[in-house]
């Protein structure tokens, strides 16, 4: 079975997914979730045309850039 399970008390989780048109567009996002399960913030970016393992990066890089804007030092992303 497949869940979502909350991050340790006092750091957040982020959660990443790209997509891919059959145009070759791509894009990332996310969120950032608290121990509790609450959103906490979220992120979109249009990325053009690149392959899913290169989007799949550039979630994460985002992820964690607005972990950091937002002031989170603890962070895991989801396994």
């Amino acid at each position: 079975m497949v869940a979502w399970k909350p991050p340790r008390t006092g750091w957040v989780k982020i959660n990443t997914d790209e997509a891919c048109r059959e145009d070759g567009c791509t894009g990332c996002g996310g969120l950032i979730k608290g121990s509790e399960g609450e959103w906490l913030g979220g992120f979109a970016k249009s990325l053009g045309s690149c392959h899913a393992f290169v989007a799949e990066l550039w979630g994460v890089f985002e992820g964690l850039k607005l972990a950091r804007r937002m002031g989170f030092d603890f962070v895991e992303e989801n396994d």
